[in-house]
């Protein structure tokens, strides 16, 4: 079939066909290019099958909108257009659709149908780390990071699926859009689409304070109010746990602290020190076989050192904390590089590019 013959094109066939494979992450459908996709993190375009026109591109973005004309019609207006959409086979994904030199452009992330474990993401000890220090607390916020596409929604669906199966809360998600689609077991669950069940992040985040929350995810945090509220929910006594991209604990606290004026950082600084209980920084990079990709992990757990570097907003120090605090089941990015080196799972020219002063 020709990806041109618009009365013969199905969005659900090209994705049927990504499906089969586990290593292709994303779909990339644009007009005047062929159907492309990322496997193991490169770009592999289908020329075999042709270009694809315009009108076919916006016939498949009406097909993932359930041919809803006011969706559409909105996605034209707005000129970008973030939404969840689920196959027929049951695979979620996370669609970003937009314009081009004025042509449509689609982006699709294929996202786990199951929760993956941690167990199986990182090393067992690391994970045990995670499962003791963090899963168990009752407050608190705990921060995954990296560029996009390192895994951090795949890390955190594991953790929140791990609190699902083992702790009786209330767990409220706030998206743009929903990732995964929890079933409740121990926990009850209430999972919030911005634009679809709320307004911003910020208003969900004001509301779930009167919907007896214990553990709330944050999908991202992209401003000034977001942060300023997340902070609050985790000195109210809740667990938190929301994203930053960015590359290492460090990295992330200036961050979060560079979200607020100048004026009020020192006050900042000294609540983060007494609410932060982690950050996990990662990346994905190809095994040693090119077969997949696997995580690379730096994970800091708050401590008395590291809350005295924070609190007087200076992290230059947390580096060495953490690659000095293996006891207290810390990693930093180097050192869990070489445990997967040591163990043949990446191959050396990979291992020298994270040990590098650029990683």
């Amino acid at each position: 079939m020709s990806v041109n013959e618009t009365n013969k094109i199905n969005i659900e066939k090209i994705l049927e066909l990504i499906e089969k494979n586990d290593n292709i992450s994303d779909l990339h459908l644009s007009w005047e290019e062929p159907i492309a996709y990322r496997i193991n993190g490169d770009i592999v375009r289908k020329v075999e099958v042709g270009i694809i026109k315009n009108e076919v591109v916006e016939l498949m973005l009406r097909q993932l909108l359930n041919g809803n004309p006011q969706r559409f019609d909105k996605f034209l207006g707005d000129k970008d257009m973030d939404f969840a959409y689920v196959s027929k086979n049951g695979v979620p994904y996370r669609v970003n659709a937009f314009l081009k030199t004025g042509r449509v452009g689609i982006v699709m992330r294929k996202i786990n149908r199951s929760a993956r474990v941690l167990d199986e993401l990182m090393f067992k000890d690391i994970a045990d780390t995670i499962k003791q220090h963090i899963l168990t607390a009752k407050k608190g916020l705990f921060l995954v990071t990296g560029a996009t596409g390192s895994g951090k929604t795949t890390s955190l669906i594991a953790m929140l699926q791990h609190i699902n199966q083992n702790r009786t809360e209330n767990l409220i998600t706030i998206e743009d859009p929903i990732e995964f689609i929890f079933t409740p077991d121990k926990c009850l669950i209430s999972q919030r689409e911005i634009g679809h069940d709320t307004w911003s992040f910020a208003n969900a985040l004001r509301a779930s304070l009167r919907e007896d929350p214990d553990v709330i995810f944050v999908g991202e945090i992209r401003d000034r109010e977001t942060a300023e509220s997340v902070l609050m929910l985790a000195e109210s006594g809740h667990l938190v746990f929301s994203t930053l991209h960015t590359q290492s604990a460090a990295l992330t606290i200036n961050r979060y602290i560079s979200f607020f004026p100048p004026d009020i950082q020192t006050s900042i600084a000294d609540r983060m020190s007494e609410v932060l209980l982690g950050v996990q920084s990662q990346t994905l990079v190809k095994t040693k076989d090119k077969s997949t990709r696997i995580g690379v992990f730096e994970v800091m757990i708050n401590n008395t050192s590291i809350r005295n570097n924070i609190k007087e907003n200076d992290v230059g120090q947390i580096n060495s904390i953490i690659e000095t605090s293996s006891a207290r089941g810390m990693i930093s990015m180097k050192q869990y590089a070489e445990k997967l080196a040591t163990k043949g799972i990446i191959d050396e020219e990979t291992y020298k590019s994270l040990v590098s002063n650029d990683i």
